[in-house]
């Protein structure tokens, strides 16, 4: 018995200290946010009533950027989004080009540029984030740089409702982590851009057919050998009212649309959180007979105390959500690969 305590908690040992070197390890990210005389097209596509609309609207026109122009997306004139745009002088045009696999957003990208022979750069923005002035300057200026070929951020999750909304928060910090690294960089469709330049015939071609238009432009910049720019700098916010069933369905299509462009995600993943689940699950059994086994859960206690200081909004049960984000990182592995299809701004998709 006791050998095999001994074993175990060697074990233990390892993957608690694996995880901390991973909690440990941050890179700085510091971007020069100059514009460089850059003109800059921000499509915005618009369906329905995103939380917090019209404030996150009055955010992207509420920029310290000499030059750029926003142009809202939308299917119909009948869409709710578009009188708040109208009102708020926001050009819209409809959403009419011809694709048949391709996602709504997808569409209304494929439509705007149509219209950007005459800008520098093209900005992709969703229209739930709420940003700072300093959001296109920043997100612009690395493009510069012609090794760049799309820059991107990742939000902070603001939570305006109860115990789901806060795991959401919780549950997006992954995200930056995964950011941080060049082997886990991904390009996020809430901000990026991309100089017009790199819109091709080849780039047209692969983009229109795509269902997420994130990962669409991340393997047209990889397959050109361009690097993908983390701007942590132009980080917005993501403000929304989260409920259980909410937050499944919206993490469940998150890692549903990652798996599918990579399965490698997969595979990682279900490593990574299923070592951390048996780990949880082996401290807190073994720790109430031998309490020199709860020492295995430090990983998790130091990362709730970092995580909490980077967080947008503050709880007392923070440390819970910290010990069931692996199971629901596993649940949403398990579920996103085998997933079919999704539905997503009231529309159904098939995932190839």
């Amino acid at each position: 018995m006791e050998l095999l305590l001994l074993i175990i908690g060697i074990f233990n040992a390892i993957i608690a200290s694996g995880l901390l070197l991973t909690l440990l390890w941050r890179k700085s990210f510091d971007t020069p946010c100059d514009d460089g005389g850059m003109r800059a097209l921000v499509i915005v596509p618009l369906r329905g009533l995103d939380y917090g609309l019209r404030e996150n609207l009055i955010s992207i026109k509420s920029q310290d950027y000499g030059n750029y122009k926003i142009l809202g997306v939308i299917d119909s004139t009948d869409d709710p989004a578009y009188s708040i745009a109208k009102e708020l002088g926001i050009s819209c045009i409809t959403s009419e080009f011809n694709c048949e696999r391709c996602s709504g957003k997808v569409r209304a990208i494929s439509s705007a540029l149509a219209n950007a022979s005459d800008y520098d750069v093209i900005v992709v923005a969703d229209s739930d984030i709420r940003v700072g002035s300093k959001w296109l300057q920043c997100l612009v200026s690395p493009l510069s740089d012609r090794k760049v070929g799309v820059t991107t951020t990742f939000p902070l999750f603001y939570s305006e409702g109860g115990f789901w909304s806060r795991v959401k928060t919780f549950w997006g910090m992954v995200g930056q982590s995964m950011m941080e690294s060049n082997l886990t960089r991904f390009v996020w469709g809430g901000s990026m851009a991309f100089r017009s330049d790199t819109v091709d015939k080849n780039f047209l071609r692969e983009f229109s057919e795509s269902i997420s238009d994130d990962v669409s432009v991340m393997n047209i910049v990889k397959s050109r050998g361009m690097e993908i720019f983390y701007v942590k700098d132009s980080a917005p916010e993501v403000h929304s009212e989260d409920d259980f069933s909410s937050f499944i369905e919206w993490s469940g299509r998150q890692t549903a649309l990652s798996i599918n462009a990579s399965r490698k995600i997969f595979f990682f993943g279900v490593i990574y959180f299923g070592l951390s689940a048996y780990l949880i699950v082996c401290s807190l059994t073994l720790g109430v007979i031998y309490p020199l086994f709860l020492v295995f859960l430090f990983p998790y206690a130091f990362n709730s105390v970092k995580s909490e200081m980077r967080s947008p909004v503050r709880t007392w049960y923070f440390p819970v959500i910290t010990l069931i984000l692996p199971f629901i990182y596993l649940y949403n592995l398990i579920a996103g690969i085998r997933m079919k299809e999704i539905v997503w701004r009231g529309r159904t998709y098939r995932l190839r």
